[in-house]
């Protein structure tokens, strides 16, 4: 058996990949403007970039525990290191888009096996007693990594180029992978199988998740169910996804052990940690549109605008480390969702007259919130497993964080496009030439511009364009609303999941950790 290793050193090490990881799943979207000038793709092939890493990230996450089974836990995390480094020099190389649409699939496989890997890692490493502590480093890299993505993204891009916001992991890869080598090492406990692999069970799970993933990418924009090929793909996530997980359920060498829902103290928190993946990623995508295109934020004033939200989070996750061995899961849970709850409540108030402080006491809140909740549910859901448990329900667990906040993206999105249309159609009904209000508006800005050199015709088109750009603003701010609304009714409807949760024993910790 190796020697000792200091938990504080092995945590430093795998940390340092899972935030890279963390950082690329966002880091890549500031720079989609210049990637698409440069290597002359349209919107929609260039799109594949992120999708082609988030597709790859979701398949892999379920599959570590048969991987590390296999060829070793720490084996495959330097073969995960190894890949994401080398493919992010490649993606900086490529000269033309389906090259660095293959390059970031690359990337995903390698990326995607960091998170769940760090996770089951910590936990086993960590004593008892700092399990909460634990779960509060990892959620920091995990949850607040992508709000810094852009930040980053967009300095690099300003001051260099775009290929750079991939060099950027090679120095920190190759620095990564001297530290696996020295503090990694595989658990007594780990289980090396060998025989067949289950190749069928594999593959349904790559169609049906890869599907779905698709489908979530895509569906708004070719108008969801109105499109032949997002049926084909509904119909492909939801047999692939059925026969999986009746084969999985039947045979005796999984791929993935789905029966790890059976304990209701995991399940629960698995459904709770999608609920936050839910809100947490549909609102990162919301407040950028909101602040940019109906505010008019620049996109250096927009992430400093969410900054006090990654802030508060990072705060929060510091601490309630500690409140959890003190006040347990359901107390610490509860709070969480009551304060995220409310911060979406107090959204649901936002307008196009909002300042600054409006939306400052919304996020803080928001971030507590999240990051006490974070920390209680992966720390509880996984209280009652065995440790050789431990890296099948981390795989579980982040894929399904990663897919709830896909599902909340794909709506949010598909709500705030279906909501502004249905809005405006409503506010234009308010606007017709039997609205004296709306008349006497018109011909005030019309009067103004006439008088700046315009001729009246000329003039009334503009303010008549002026008023539908108010009308539109005015129909998105309503359907942001109406979205951030729905939030609140989704994490209320999540209370009753904290009666399954339980602080547990912690009885992950191993001896490989020094106190």
């Amino acid at each position: 058996m190796s020697a000792p290793v200091n938990k504080w050193l092995l945590t430093l090490t795998v940390m340092v990949g899972t935030m890279m990881n963390a950082i690329d799943t966002s880091i890549v979207n500031v720079a989609i403007p210049y990637i698409r000038g440069n290597l002359g793709a349209s919107v929609e092939e260039v799109s594949w970039v992120v999708t082609g890493y988030i597709l790859s990230n979701v398949i892999i996450m379920p599959l570590i525990a048969m991987v590390s089974s296999r060829i070793g836990r720490r084996r495959f995390y330097l073969l995960a290191v190894i890949l994401f480094t080398g493919s992010s020099v490649l993606c900086g190389l490529a000269t033309t888009l389906p090259l660095l649409v293959a390059a970031r699939i690359l990337q995903g496989i390698g990326g995607g096996a960091l998170s769940p890997l760090s996770q089951s890692i910590m936990r086993e490493t960590f004593p008892p007693h700092q399990q909460g502590t634990a779960m509060g480093i990892f959620g920091l890299c995990v949850v607040v990594g992508p709000a810094f993505g852009p930040t980053c993204g967009g300095w690099l891009v300003d001051h260099f180029s775009w290929p750079w916001i991939f060099y950027i992991n090679i120095p920190i890869g190759l620095i990564n992978i001297l530290m696996v080598y020295r503090y990694l090492h595989d658990p007594p406990y780990l289980v090396r199988t060998k025989g067949r692999m289950d190749l069928a069970g594999l593959a349904l799970l790559i169609i049906g998740l890869g599907a779905l993933q698709l489908l979530l990418e895509q569906g708004e924009r070719n108008d969801w169910f109105a499109s032949g090929s997002n049926i084909a793909l509904a119909a492909l996530a939801l047999f692939g996804m059925l026969l999986f997980t009746w084969r999985e359920l039947v045979i005796d060498q999984p791929a993935v052990d789905l029966s790890l829902m059976r304990n209701y103290n995991f399940a629960s928190g698995v459904l709770i940690s999608g609920v936050l993946g839910m809100g947490l990623y549909s609102s990162m995508f919301l407040l950028p549109i909101f602040l940019q295109q109906l505010l008019g934020y620049s996109a250096l004033d927009s992430g400093i605008t969410m900054m006090p939200r990654s802030i508060a989070m990072g705060v929060a996750l510091a601490f309630a480390g500690r409140l959890y061995n003190r006040l347990g899961a359901r107390l610490l849970v509860g709070g969480g969702l009551v304060c995220t709850a409310f911060s979406f409540l107090l959204m649901t108030r936002l307008s196009l007259d909002s300042g600054y402080w409006e939306l400052l006491y919304p996020q803080v809140l928001q971030g507590f919130g999240l990051g006490m909740t974070f920390v209680s549910v992966s720390t509880s859901a996984m209280a009652s497993l065995e440790r050789s448990q431990i890296m099948a329900a981390s795989g579980l667990y982040n894929v399904f964080r990663q897919v709830f906040g896909s599902i909340g993206v794909a709506i949010a999105a598909t709500l705030f496009t279906s909501g502004q249309n249905s809005n405006r159609a409503l506010l234009v009904e308010h606007t017709s030439a039997y609205n004296s209000l709306a008349n006497d508006w018109l011909d005030r800005v019309t009067g103004v511009l006439s008088s700046r050199s315009s001729d009246l015709l000329t003039a009334r088109a503009m303010a008549e364009q002026l008023m539908d750009n108010m009308i539109m603003r005015q129909a998105a701010m309503l359907s942001c609303n109406r979205i951030f609304a729905l939030l609140v009714l989704l994490f209320v409807c999540s209370f009753p999941l904290l009666f399954l949760l339980r602080k547990g024993k912690g009885s992950v910790a191993v001896e490989i950790a020094g106190e």
